[in-house]
């Protein structure tokens, strides 16, 4: 083997035993990412079916930002003139809103309350629709989770004095809006009130299986790389040393 060939089998023999290093690394990478979101799905269908936790003062309201997703229980008065009907919220195939109304605690500070879905009018989208909001103190149970989820917008848009349709709920908006002081969460509702909201809550989506694929692609090209690299520099060391 002459020094030309010599210098390019280890240069092969490296870049071999570089790119088996690379795929092993992000096979685990995302073995690690399916582990992760695994848990916080395990997290999730865990607080769903736990006993609420009372939440009334603002300490406690506090401490419950940092158990997110936790199964919770409100005292207070709903602010129905504070409603916001979060726009583009399709069920089943259906166009319409998701109904967040702040529900005021005896301490003055107010946890908005995701009460479920309502279909839209197909002959007046921009309509309000009509909806009934228990009047008087309300016991309300449901899931605490960090907001609303959040959709594309492509340009933002002025926001009308609630009760209003916005395309997202943000909680500095609603702040601004109303002059109300929000914990930092939002509860989805649970428990019925005769409203005739429908309440169909779903975990988010994770992905897992995504990071299992990604990562059994991964970790096939490693294999195929380790054992090309084992194969010709086998095979090549057997013929440099046969002469």
């Amino acid at each position: 083997m002459t020094r030309d060939s010599a210098r390019r089998f280890w240069l092969a023999i490296a870049a071999g035993i570089a790119l088996t290093a690379v795929a092993v690394l992000l096979g685990n990478w995302q073995t690690r990412r399916g582990h992760e979101k695994e848990a916080r799905q395990i997290q999730w269908e865990r607080a769903g079916n736990a006993n609420p936790v009372s939440l009334q003062t603002d300490s406690e309201l506090e401490a419950a930002l940092g158990q997110l997703p936790l199964r919770v229980a409100l005292r207070g008065e709903f602010e129905p003139r504070a409603t916001v009907f979060v726009d583009n919220r399709a069920l089943e195939g259906i166009a319409g809103f998701q109904v967040v109304t702040p529900l005021r605690l005896a301490s003055g500070i107010a946890v908005l309350i995701n009460r479920g879905w309502l279909a839209r009018d197909p002959a007046d989208p921009a309509r309000l629709p009509s909806l009934e909001t228990p009047r008087g103190v309300v016991q309300v149970e449901g899931l605490a989770v960090p907001r609303v989820p959040r959709l594309l917008e492509l340009a933002a848009t002025p926001l009308a004095p609630p009760p209003a349709i916005w395309s997202n709920v943000e909680f500095e908006d609603v702040e601004r809006a109303t002059g109300m002081r929000l914990a930092r969460f939002v509860v989805r509702q649970t428990t019925a009130s005769g409203d005739g909201l429908r309440r169909v809550w779903t975990p988010p989506a994770t992905g897992v299986e995504k990071h299992w694929g990604y990562a059994l692609q991964w970790y096939g090209l490693a294999t195929l790389s380790a054992g090309l690299t084992a194969f010709f520099g086998g095979r090549a060391l057997l013929r440099k040393g046969g002469g």
